[in-house]
């Protein structure tokens, strides 16, 4: 059984547990593994609490598991220097071994070009094998945030997946790679001017230098929104030999993709794609085809419009309550339309004639 908060909200069977959609094998399992002793107690009501309030601050690493993680690292990220410096020290110990008889001065200079290797390359290898990575998801209709200490927040909308540092660290450069829809707030300071921050999407990556901005990878594209700061799209393609770049100003949003010949840039309000982390949604002039795309992205549902003009009204104003009844209703009434919900089905209907 895992031990530690961390491990445990990694474990899709307990997180059931918490959420009460468990099995009743799994309730009788982890029932009786919370009750063995206080400690474990007090872990299921942290996690439980971390739960319901769709926060998450990102946990210290469990050390015991360092080595599997790094091994892990190494695959993820195409990192093979750390790698290789375990390789170079096995020959090392080997050649050692093996030429003691033949005389010092070879195996000093192994060393002596072993050493310079470590110091041109081997700091960063090192520096960048040390960042723990661990996988967080979101359900239909949840929200999470992940808090740094430098006061960096992420907010992960709902139906999203995102690989995150477990923490802060020295190197240079941080990076996340998303699935879905997150919010970020990157922090700044003066004297770390050289960090730079990375989200990695399937269609590109995003730069980032200190700002605010939402990064949406569905659809069969990537979209950046940006409310404030500096943020850098590049697009690389070796098999198309497409290198596109665009550095982003506040207020505009980019589209990208691999199957794109270039970045599309639009002037829009910031506040209809970034809205939704603070449990509110913005309407200006929103077709209601995007709405549709949003709801069904969110809450996990189907959206059935019987008249396709339908889809180009727009809509404008503000949902204090995210709701998906009270949306639905909001539509209803401001389009004067009929709406239906059977399940994981909506439908919205022109009213008929009585």
């Amino acid at each position: 059984m895992p031990d530690t908060l961390s491990e445990l909200l990694k474990d899709d069977s307990f997180v059931r547990f918490l959420k009460g959609s468990a099995s009743e094998e799994e309730i009788e399992q982890w029932t009786a593994w919370m009750q063995e002793n206080p400690k474990n107690e007090q872990l299921t009501k942290k996690a439980k609490s971390l739960l319901d309030r769709g926060t998450q601050t990102v946990p210290k690493p469990d050390s015991d598991l360092e080595l599997e993680r790094l091994m892990e690292r190494i695959d993820s990220e195409h990192r093979y220097k750390p790698l290789q410096e375990i390789k170079r020290k096995h020959n090392k110990m080997v050649w050692a071994t093996m030429a003691a008889a033949a005389g010092i001065l070879l195996l000093v200079g192994f060393l002596a070009r072993h050493t310079l290797l470590q110091q041109n390359d081997g700091t960063e290898s090192s520096r960048a094998a040390s960042i723990n990575y661990q996988l967080i998801e979101t359900t239909p209709g949840q929200k999470t945030t992940v808090h740094y200490s430098d006061g960096s927040d992420i907010v992960m909308n709902a139906n999203s997946q995102m690989r995150v540092p477990e923490r802060l660290t020295t190197v240079d450069t941080m990076r996340v790679w998303l699935e879905g829809e997150a919010l970020f707030s990157i922090t700044r300071k003066p004297k770390d001017d050289s960090r730079t921050f990375i989200v990695h999407t399937p269609d590109g990556d995003v730069s980032v230098l200190g700002t605010e901005f939402s990064v949406n990878t569905t659809n069969g594209h990537s979209r950046v929104v940006l409310k404030e700061g500096r943020v850098r799209v590049n697009v690389q393609d070796s098999l198309r030999k497409k290198n596109l770049q665009y550095d982003m100003e506040p207020n505009q949003m980019a589209l990208f993709s691999h199957s794109l010949d270039e970045i599309k840039v639009a002037q829009v309000n910031p506040e209809v794609y970034t809205s939704w982390a603070s449990d509110s949604l913005v309407l200006d002039n929103t077709p209601l085809s995007d709405l549709v795309e949003r709801i069904e992205f969110t809450y996990g549902v189907k959206v059935k419009v019987n008249n396709k003009a339908l889809l180009d009204k727009e809509l404008s104003g503000r949902f204090k309550n995210l709701n998906l009844s009270f949306i639905l209703k909001g539509i209803a009434k401001t389009l004067d339309v009929d709406i239906e919900r059977r399940e994981q089905k909506v439908f919205i209907n022109e009213k008929t004639d009585s």
